[in-house]
């Protein structure tokens, strides 16, 4: 009688033991496919915000190649014609 209590025990411990594990996998396999859909969420909003960076730099003509003022001395003035 002894011998068969402690044999269901051992077998309720296996099948609750390996329940237990399935379950906490099936969690951690939630949380880490949330992880990761955050993961590509925020480097999809960084590539746009790094994309729009670019883009308004590009309509901004560069430093050098802005156009001469009126009292600069590379302004044309039409005096050589």
């Amino acid at each position: 009688m002894r011998r068969q209590i402690t044999i269901t025990l051992l077998v309720l411990g296996t099948v609750f033991g390996f329940a237990s594990g399935f379950s906490s996998l099936r969690c951690r396999t939630e949380a880490r496919r949330d992880a990761f859909q955050r993961h590509v969420a925020s480097l999809c909003v960084d590539a746009a915000r790094q994309a729009e960076r670019f883009e308004r730099a590009d309509r901004r003509p560069p430093p050098g190649d802005s156009p001469a003022r009126a009292g600069s001395s590379e302004a044309d003035t039409g005096a050589g014609r």
